[in-house]
């Protein structure tokens, strides 16, 4: 005859919660087993030319080299910024008062840049920077 299980009433309570423990940290273990598929938002080197194809369509337009690579054209959106500044004087109401102030402001640019392709089917340098631009 076997002892008493995990969830029997003759059970001690510290035996009972180290069960309950361990089936608690049995199943955190599993979970982090578990994996999470990349998505990406930029073109990163060494990327093969199906997972370009993939992940962000079929390019603008494709120019083979005389190597044997090819360059491939996406759009891609970068943020400019630029430093603002604002200056005035007033002399309403009394002594003269100046005024400055400074900010940045940003601009969404979206442009069509190259992405090289080698000869192997590999993202190769220079890699545009900025996110690739879906249609």
């Amino acid at each position: 005859m076997s002892g008493p299980s995990c969830m029997s009433p003759e059970f001690h309570p510290i035996m009972k919660t180290r069960c309950i423990l361990s089936l608690a940290v049995s199943l955190c273990v599993l979970a982090g087993c578990s994996t999470t598929p990349k998505t990406y938002s930029s073109v990163l080197e060494g990327m093969s030319r199906n997972n370009l194809r993939f992940w962000f369509g079929e390019p603008l337009r494709i120019e083979h080299v005389a190597s044997g690579g090819e360059v491939w054209y996406y759009r891609f959106s970068t943020w400019q910024s630029q430093p603002t500044v604002t200056s005035r004087s007033r002399d309403d109401f009394g002594p003269q008062a100046s005024n400055v102030t400074v900010g940045m402001a940003f601009s969404r640019q979206v442009v069509e840049l190259p992405v090289h392709i080698s000869p192997d089917g590999f993202v190769v340098k220079p890699v545009p920077e900025g996110k690739v631009v879906k249609k």
